[in-house]
């Protein structure tokens, strides 16, 4: 998610797709990333623990490896394909074990996703490469909106990103990848 100091909901523009023809498509779109930012991406473990948000949207605590710290993540966004607008807020967690806990009891919980995440930085854009525990391989992009930014113009940026890794209006993604591990397990 992107960083940005403010007092307000931050703001981006993302896109979720699958990435069908498995890890030689993965593959291919990964040289993509990795051309367009002249990086090899930072690899990023997570495992994402869902709970109850009795006010809508999602609330998940992500475990992250040391030395980076955890995080407790609050977002909102419509559950439609393409571009949309996600208002979200973060903050690290030193002792994520002690709020699971908490908010499991307070809450109760949805479910966990693990995933490995490749992160590439390209302008104001997070490209995620990830491969999703049960689920497969998806890419997303989150455009990090400027405060003077419109979502219109995060969505061109995320339109011309689709273009440039050649994702199909079919491979997009309505939910979470939370959402999608839901359908497979049920």
């Amino acid at each position: 998610m992107c960083d940005t100091a403010a007092t307000a909901d931050q703001r981006n523009v993302e896109i979720k797709a699958r990435i069908p023809g498995g890890v030689d498509e993965f593959e291919r779109r990964l040289d993509v990333a990795k051309k367009l930012t002249g990086a090899g991406g930072e690899l990023i473990v997570q495992r994402d623990v869902f709970f109850k948000s009795p006010q809508g949207g999602r609330l998940k605590l992500r475990y992250l490896e040391a030395p980076a710290r955890s995080q407790l993540v609050y977002y909102d966004r419509p559950d439609v394909a393409g571009p949309k607008l996600s208002k979200y807020n973060k903050i690290e967690v030193d002792e994520p074990a002690v709020l699971e806990k908490i908010l499991r009891q307070s809450n109760g919980t949805l479910g966990v996703l693990a995933k490995r995440r490749l992160l590439f930085l390209h302008e104001q854009t997070r490209i995620h490469m990830d491969e999703v525990q049960d689920l497969g391989h998806f890419m997303e992009f989150e455009v990090c909106l400027r405060p003077e930014q419109t979502p219109e113009q995060g969505q061109a940026i995320a339109e011309q990103l689709c273009e440039t890794f050649n994702i199909s209006p079919a491979d997009l993604m309505t939910g979470s990848y939370f959402d999608a591990l839901t359908k497979v397990e049920n």
